[in-house]
């Protein structure tokens, strides 16, 4: 997890004053709380420090725009993306304005909003966000880890736009980029892992994407403990991979634990337990436990609704799964309408 330390900044003048001085230092104690995953705590002291520099006016809005992306970070951390993609948003102006539109931080934030929307859904406002971060990457730093995060993003947008054997070549350029410049096992590597991972399920290349999983689990278990909501998303995904493989036993077991650590140590991943619900709701329709499937997947649905208020291809999803349960339930009315509603969805540009 990328945060700023914003000091670096601030000119001769200001360290004469109190205020920014109590401003950088709220903001480094936000970054050391949300070192130990207590993203909450650091989401508060990031608050105290940008309400400082707003204060002192727009000389220093670049500071203000450092520490609203590091609150935006720290959001996504404990699951509150919707608030997340908000304060991205508001950071990114101030970046344009104070920095330029092809500053590094400026990249930054907009690779943070990219693959924010990425997880909930937005897919219009990811790629968006993402055409304007992916080129100055390529052209400005082409050998940093954020251009990795780029073509991570890119990875999603591909996939998710039915364009799965093109979401392979970034998927492999991202990993080795970040094994390059960060190490076999560091998080980053872990997420270039796990994204890699994902381009490779959907191709159906199961035997390439179990070890990658594999791989990105071990290493966010090593840096952040077996109950933090990463580790649980990916052990969602390896209940997927097993399903596939039609181990419904291993499957249920990653896919149960993963759902139970949401609930017990991130009950605002909403984002999160939405997914790992949608995966045990197809494991029982697999295991053809309808009336069950039809729960659960209802119950993932009245999530993902919770945070994708306008209609996303991922909501879409959502209901023809719910659909299926419903119309082995032999309720073909609800099922119609599911369906009905996913098609409306889906053909909307």
């Amino acid at each position: 997890m990328s945060r700023l330390a914003v000091g670096f900044l601030l000119t001769a003048a200001c360290f004469a004053q109190p205020n920014p001085q109590q401003a950088l230092s709220l903001n480094n104690q936000g970054n050391q709380v949300s070192e130990k995953s207590d993203y909450l705590g650091a989401a508060r002291l990031f608050r105290e420090s940008v309400a400082i520099w707003k204060s002192l006016g727009p000389e220093f809005d670049a500071h203000r725009a450092g520490t609203l992306m590091n609150l935006g970070t720290v959001l996504c951390g404990a699951g509150r993306r919707v608030e997340a993609a908000e304060t991205f948003e508001e950071a990114l102006v101030l970046h344009r304005r104070t920095l330029g539109p092809r500053h590094y931080r400026t990249f930054t934030n907009l690779n943070l909003l990219a693959a924010n929307y990425l997880m909930l859904g937005q897919l219009e406002k990811g790629e968006a966000a993402l055409d304007d971060a992916l080129p100055i990457g390529r052209a400005e730093f082409p050998n940093d880890i954020q251009t990795a995060r780029s073509l991570e993003v890119l990875t999603g947008v591909l996939d998710r736009r039915g364009k799965v054997a093109e979401a392979i070549a970034p998927a492999e350029e991202a990993l080795a980029l970040a094994l390059r410049l960060e190490g076999e096992d560091s998080l980053e590597s872990a997420l270039a892992y796990s994204n890699a991972a994902e381009a490779h399920r959907s191709n159906g290349h199961y035997e390439r994407a179990l070890p990658l999983y594999r791989k990105a689990h071990a290493i966010y278990e090593m840096h952040l403990g077996p109950h933090h909501p990463r580790v649980a998303s990916i052990t969602s995904q390896e209940g997927l991979m097993w399903m596939y493989e039609g181990k419904y036993s291993t499957a249920e077991q990653c896919l149960q634990g993963a759902i139970s650590t949401l609930r017990q140590y991130c009950q605002d991943c909403v984002v999160e337990l939405a997914v790992a619900e949608n995966n045990l709701g197809l494991l029982r329709l697999k295991q053809k436990r309808y009336r069950e499937a039809g729960d659960i997947l209802s119950d993932a649905l009245a999530l993902r609704e919770r945070f994708s208020p306008q209609p996303t291809p991922d909501l879409a999803g959502s209901m023809q799964a719910l659909a299926v349960a419903r119309k082995m339930e032999h309720r073909d009315a609800d099922a119609a309408a599911l369906n009905q509603r996913a098609a409306a969805i889906l053909s909307f540009k």
